[in-house]
């Protein structure tokens, strides 16, 4: 249940820096403080992008560890797509690539595990479909319609749940 505890710290803090970077920060004139401070949010968020990755291999890896592991991957693999968004912000999209991908494994072993209630994990699969359907609509039509972005709303109610009921101990 460490592991829990350290999410329950993390995920917050991680939703709201990557909040501010991403939706508050671009809108600012690119040579603002508010602006650069973004863009470290940006660093920061990746850092905790990995940590937060290995803790969910923690905690989900004696339920599947390939699932798991594959949560891994997926996390790693955005980050250097996300700290590439810093400088060139069509990168982005790339990155909700692996957003939506890493969403995948985690519903399934939300799901699998029995420590969450099962309509949260098909809630990470509607979040994925918001990420893949983001980076989708931005290469054929060259902008992402705004009713997409609903979709990952399954990803922040995760969050809140991991925030603030945690999980169910599961006993052998």
């Amino acid at each position: 249940m460490k592991t829990i505890t350290q999410l329950r710290i993390l995920y917050p803090v991680w939703t709201v820096i990557s909040m501010f970077s991403l939706l508050y920060a671009p809108t600012l004139a690119s040579e603002s403080t508010l602006f650069k401070i973004g863009q470290l949010g940006q660093i920061v968020v990746q850092v905790f992008q990995i940590v937060v990755a290995l803790l969910l291999y923690k905690l989900f890896m004696d339920t599947d560890k390939e699932q798991a592991s594959l949560i891994v991957i997926f996390g790693l693999l955005g980050v250097p797509f996300s700290l590439m968004a810093i400088i060139m912000p069509e990168a982005m999209h790339l990155a909700e690539v692996f957003w939506g991908l890493w969403l995948i494994p985690i519903g399934t072993l939300v799901i699998r595990s029995g420590m969450f209630p099962k309509w949260i994990g098909y809630l990470l699969y509607v979040g994925s479909l918001g990420y893949l359907g983001a980076t989708v609509s931005y290469f054929l039509i060259g902008y992402v319609p705004s009713f997409i972005d609903i979709f990952t709303m399954g990803e922040l109610i995760w969050v809140l749940w991991i925030t603030f009921v945690g999980a169910k101990e599961i006993r052998d």
